[in-house]
């Protein structure tokens, strides 16, 4: 499935506003060794702060952080936020088997994480519209409709299932046609 670099660009800069709020919000009351971890990973994240377009030395440098973090304090309630991060800040500077890698660690690491059906959908994602791998993006939305059935991105899976392999023109295709027999039904019963 072709996706248009404005599509792109927007997720992009979505994972980079996300990286750099959450880290805000989340970072308070640390230990000695912690804070100055802490300290590292803010640094690197005001390097990305100000910037439209994310700078790959900047990106990298934060994504240390947020493993070296997570590798001092595996049992720090914010080192599987700090991997989520990395693996979007990963994702969104087109280091996809990096990411990759990332999100298997979150999921396998912390499998209680909020943000465990994400990091399979967004592997999915990632094999489907980066890697061009339809076969290890359909293993990854069945991952998710088998494992979480109940949340909401089972359903968004599903959908992705259903476009796999395809264009961004079949699927407008697609829809329009679906939209086009909806306003014929709705024509009907209306008469």
């Amino acid at each position: 499935m072709n996706k248009t670099p404005l599509t792109t660009q927007r997720i992009q800069v979505w994972f980079l506003c996300t990286v750099i709020f959450g880290s805000v919000i989340t970072l308070a009351g640390c230990s000695h060794a912690r804070e100055d971890s802490i300290k590292e990973i803010k640094a690197a994240e005001s390097k990305l702060k100000d910037i439209t377009k994310i700078d790959l030395g900047n990106a990298n440098s934060a994504i240390s952080s947020y493993t070296k973090f997570a590798n001092r304090f595996p049992k720090d309630t914010l080192s599987p936020q700090f991997l989520y991060k990395a693996a979007m800040l990963a994702m969104s500077t087109a280091q996809f088997k990096r990411a990759l890698k990332l999100y298997d660690t979150i999921y396998i690491a912390y499998p209680e994480f909020k943000q465990a059906p994400d990091c399979i959908f967004v592997q999915g994602y990632i094999y489907d519209t980066f890697l061009k791998d339809t076969a290890l993006a359909h293993a990854k939305y069945m991952e998710v409709i088998s494992k979480f059935p109940n949340d909401k991105l089972a359903q968004d899976a599903k959908a992705a299932i259903s476009d796999l392999g395809k264009s961004n023109e079949e699927i407008i295709k697609e829809f329009e046609e679906k939209n086009k027999k909806k306003d014929t039904v709705k024509t009907t019963q209306s008469i």
